[in-house]
């Protein structure tokens, strides 16, 4: 299993696990999203590779915050294919993620996982995450 960032070529594999993470993202999609995010240095996004496919993603960010001197790191994105899942790949993104939030300067992480997402919610509890709040959101329009 290789860990590396992800290419142009990456592009259909990673609209196919945002949609299979509950979010129908298009090829172009996807592109624009990388596009936006590709040199962008306070974003990470390191992709499972195994033997050329795909098997997950995991992007990262800092972000400076009012309330605390350091910098604040989140988890905003992990998802393992369904095809993969079981075999220890999402600790594997996350410590890569982890590595990537410290060298940025990042103190702690942070991640929101969906409410419904139970197995996500175990997962975090396991690599040491603690239920520490509660998540509102609203959709901004023009």
């Amino acid at each position: 299993m290789e860990l590396r960032q992800p290419t142009a070529a990456d592009i259909p594999a990673l609209a196919h696990l945002m949609t299979e993470l509950g979010y129908p993202t298009s090829p172009d999609e996807m592109a624009t999203r990388m596009d936006a995010i590709r040199d962008r240095t306070d974003y990470g996004t390191f992709l499972a590779d195994e033997d050329g496919v795909i098997a997950g993603v995991i992007g990262v960010t800092v972000a400076p915050a009012l309330y605390r001197s350091d910098l604040n790191g989140a988890i905003v994105t992990l998802v393992v294919s369904s095809k993969f899942r079981g075999r220890g790949i999402a600790p594997l993104l996350v410590s890569r993620g982890e590595e990537w939030l410290r060298e940025k300067g990042a103190m702690r992480a942070t991640v929101q996982p969906n409410i419904r997402r139970e197995d996500a919610h175990r997962l975090y509890a396991r690599l040491g995450y603690e239920h520490s709040g509660l998540r509102f959101s609203k959709t901004l329009t023009p």
